[in-house]
């Protein structure tokens, strides 16, 4: 169910992704389109503007009587036929590249140049968009003639073939128009492909969040139905001693304080997970620690611990400077206690745990080492996750959680420091913290 669900919303996120992107691009490619085709009728525009202000510059100097032709015309202008001789044009002048009419002020055709006559085609048309029958385009001027001396000659027009245009344009719109859906297809594919890429890490926490939640649910069931159980089987002892009540409630206040430590452990990891979205709110509680008095303390305070678990534990520091950050010394306390504790309950009879405090540059570097049963490399990407257990049975029969290096891990990126371990099966286990930056005793 939770993966059909992750995969309509990763269906759905894709298909507005491509929809979006495909709308843009298609909205894109007929912009371009337009663009194209306003920028080429522009510059045909100017280059027939030219050709007709060019012949009609040279016309009126050499036209004596109002539609009435010369031979200085008729030299002037190659390809030159009058209406009224014989004309042998080649057929596929009809769509040559520019053609000319000449007309008299009462809008009848005297000669041409560049195409064939034809006078139900080539009639005085003042349309500046021409479509002849053969569904060719062609763009015109008309400009008024005048003679030498001033007077109105008549009209002439000066035309190009737009089928060279037409058939460019035709060619960027099939470009555009097959390009596109390739480039839809393409980015549907690319859309369900970050799609995942942005629900692999919704996807991942989802099954953190049910996991961490299962998991708490089995943690709290576990001392609730001891507890229940206990009190059952009391209640059905008709009689108790004085010594038999003792020994159930000393039972209830066992099941009760690890049902305490763990919901202490959640808040303390709810609110490590606050602080760290929360900089401003986490720095107001920041103050200068003395790491050398902490872990001096830590280590007087479990000695009784290690003593009666018959390990060795020691403490290395730099006798003659003081390591002091900025951080919260009750988080900073519980990082270390955490591990130190893991130690011990993780090394044999006999076995070592050592503390050390050095500095590298300008940051504390912690660590703790032991001679425990260490740590297999395939175990050692989940140690840091909530309610992980390396070894179950012994970490549940000596009360443990799971949590205790989850929230060391956490109090650590809080203080923006890292944790690592480097450990081996049998040879045991070093967990090195690097914490915050070191301040001057001054400060």
């Amino acid at each position: 169910m939770t993966n059909q669900l992750f995969r309509q919303t990763r269906w759905r996120l894709g298909s507005w992704y491509a929809s979006i992107i495909s709308v843009i691009l298609g909205v894109l490619g007929w912009g371009v389109y337009e663009a194209i085709v306003h920028a080429h009728q522009i510059t045909v525009e100017q280059e027939l503007t030219v050709v007709a202000q060019t012949i009609h510059n040279s016309l009126e100097p050499i036209l004596k009587t109002p539609g009435k032709l010369d031979e200085a015309v008729e030299r002037l202008l190659p390809n030159f036929c009058t209406v009224n001789k014989p004309c042998e044009l080649k057929h596929d002048t009809y769509l040559s590249q520019y053609y000319l009419r000449l007309f008299n002020l009462e809008t009848e055709l005297i000669a041409i140049a560049g195409t064939r006559i034809d006078s139900s085609i080539f009639s005085f048309n003042q349309e500046k968009i021409f479509i002849d029958n053969r569904n060719n385009r062609y763009l015109q001027i008309i400009y008024t003639l005048h003679t030498q001396d001033g007077k109105e000659w008549g009209y002439l027009l000066v035309g190009r073939s737009l089928k060279d245009f037409d058939a460019y344009l035709r060619r960027v719109g099939w470009i555009l128009l097959l390009g596109l859906p390739v480039i839809i297809i393409l980015v549907t594919l690319t859309a369900w492909w970050l799609a995942g890429l942005a629900m692999k890490p919704i996807h991942r926490s989802y099954q953190q969040i049910q996991q961490f939640t299962s998991d708490a649910a089995h943690e709290l069931r576990t001392p609730l139905a001891a507890l229940r159980a206990t009190l059952e089987a009391t209640l059905m002892l008709p009689n108790l001693s004085e010594k038999e009540i003792r020994e159930t409630l000393e039972t209830l206040q066992r099941q009760q304080l690890r049902l305490a430590d763990l919901v202490a452990d959640l808040l303390l990891l709810s609110r490590l997970d606050w602080d760290g979205k929360d900089k401003a709110l986490a720095s107001s509680r920041l103050e200068c620690v003395c790491l050398n008095d902490l872990l001096s303390d830590l280590v007087e305070e479990l000695g009784a611990l290690a003593l009666a678990s018959e390990i060795t534990l020691s403490y290395q520091c730099p006798f003659n400077q003081l390591v002091i950050i900025k951080g919260d010394p009750e988080k900073i306390y519980r990082l270390v206690f955490n591990l130190v504790v893991n130690g011990i309950e993780n090394t044999p009879k006999q076995g070592k745990v050592s503390l050390e405090l050095t500095q590298n540059k300008d940051r504390a570097v912690i660590r703790v080492r032991d001679t425990g049963v260490g740590i297999a490399k395939t175990e050692q990407p989940y140690i840091f996750d909530r309610f992980y257990r390396v070894n179950k049975a012994r970490t549940r029969n000596k009360g443990g959680s799971g949590l205790g290096l989850a929230i060391a891990q956490a109090i650590a990126f809080s203080h923006q420091g890292t944790i690592k371990v480097e450990s081996a099966l049998g040879e045991g286990s070093i967990f090195t913290v690097s914490l915050g930056q070191i301040v001057d005793r001054e400060d």
